[in-house]
C-alpha cells in the first residue's frame, strides 16, 4: 500500500493505493473478480475468512448454515434416503405433501407435519383464545382503517375460492336433500383438470374468469350433472363434467335424451344409473 497514483487509465485519483489501484477501482475490480462461495449466489465481495458474501456470511454466523433463511431459531429437517422429511415433533418420516408451506424456510416447508402443526395451533388458540380475542377487538377499535383495508384485500384475493366453496356447498346440500350420494372437492377448477376447457355438449371454448356481479357470460364454465340430481343422479366425479352456462341452463333438469340438443358435439358421455344413499 502506498500513496502513488492509480494505474487505471484516465484515473487521477490519489490517496491510498492497493495493488496499483485507488480504492474505487480496487473495489470494482474485487467485485468483478470475486464471487460468493455459496452455490448459485451472484453476489461479490466475499468475506476473507469464510468466502461467503455478506448475506451468507451472516447466516453462517447466526445459524451455522449459510442456506438457512428463517428468522429466529433455525430448524434443521432430516431427510431420509428415499426423500421423506422427518417431522420435528412426532419424528415420523412423511412425504413433502404432508407439510404446510412456509416461505421463510430453506425448502419452503414447515418442520412439523400437518397433523402436528394443526394440533399445536389448536392448543395454542385454546390456551390463548381470550387474549387473542381481546387483541383483535382492541385492534378493530384502534385501527379500523387498517383492518378494513386488510379485509377488503383478502376478500378480493380469495373471491374465486369462496365462490367455488359456496357453489360446492349448494350442490352437496341438494344431494343431501335428495338422499343422493356426493363427493367433496368437485369444483369447476378441479373438473377443468380432468375434462379440459371445452363444453361437453356444444364444444365451445369455455371462459373460467368470473364476470362482474350479476353478469354471466354464455361461455362461462359451470358444473354439469349429466344425470340431474332431481332425476336420481349423484353429485360424484362420475356424474359431473363441465358445460358452458348456455348449455347448462338450456338442459336444466332434463336428461341428455330428453334435452335432445341437435348441436351436441360429444355424445360419448357415459350416464350413470340413478343411485341413492348419502355419503359416508
Amino acid at each position: 500500500m502506498n500513496n502513488s497514483t492509480c494505474r487505471v487509465d484516465a484515473c487521477e485519483r490519489g490517496g491510498k493505493i492497493v495493488r496499483g489501484m485507488c480504492n474505487l477501482h480496487y473495489q470494482r475490480d474485487r467485485k468483478r473478480r470475486s464471487s460468493c462461495a455459496f452455490e448459485g449466489c451472484a453476489n461479490g465481495l466475499p468475506n476473507a475468512t469464510t468466502g461467503y458474501c455478506g448475506t451468507h456470511h451472516n447466516r453462517l454466523l447466526k445459524h451455522g448454515d449459510p442456506s438457512i433463511t428463517m428468522k429466529g431459531k433455525a430448524h434443521r429437517v432430516q431427510v431420509t434416503e428415499d426423500g421423506m422429511r422427518v417431522c420435528k415433533r412426532c419424528s415420523q418420516p412423511k412425504p413433502a405433501s404432508e407439510y404446510h408451506k412456509d416461505s421463510g424456510s430453506p425448502d419452503g416447508l414447515r418442520a412439523q407435519c400437518k397433523p402436528c402443526r394443526n394440533g399445536f395451533m389448536q392448543n395454542y388458540y385454546l390456551d390463548a383464545g381470550e387474549d387473542r380475542r381481546a387483541y383483535m377487538r382492541n385492534r378493530r377499535t384502534s385501527q379500523p382503517d387498517i383492518v378494513r383495508a386488510l379485509d377488503l384485500a383478502r376478500y378480493e384475493r380469495d373471491k374465486d375460492k369462496r365462490i367455488a366453496l359456496a357453489t360446492e356447498a349448494v350442490h352437496i346440500r341438494r344431494a343431501r336433500m335428495m338422499d343422493a350420494q356426493y363427493d367433496k372437492g368437485i369444483t369447476d377448477i378441479a373438473l377443468r383438470k380432468i375434462h379440459g376447457d371445452n363444453c361437453c355438449y356444444c364444444g365451445v371454448l369455455m371462459d373460467f374468469v368470473r364476470g362482474k356481479r350479476g353478469s354471466i357470460k354464455p361461455e362461462r364454465a359451470t358444473v354439469e350433472h349429466i344425470l340431474p340430481i332431481s332425476k336420481g343422479g349423484t353429485h360424484t366425479w362420475g356424474n359431473t363434467t363441465l358445460a358452458c352456462h348456455r348449455c347448462n341452463t338450456s338442459k336444466n333438469a332434463k336428461t341428455v335424451d330428453e334435452w335432445g340438443n341437435g348441436n351436441v358435439a360429444n355424445w360419448d358421455i357415459q350416464v350413470e344409473e340413478p343411485k341413492t344413499g348419502s355419503a359416508a
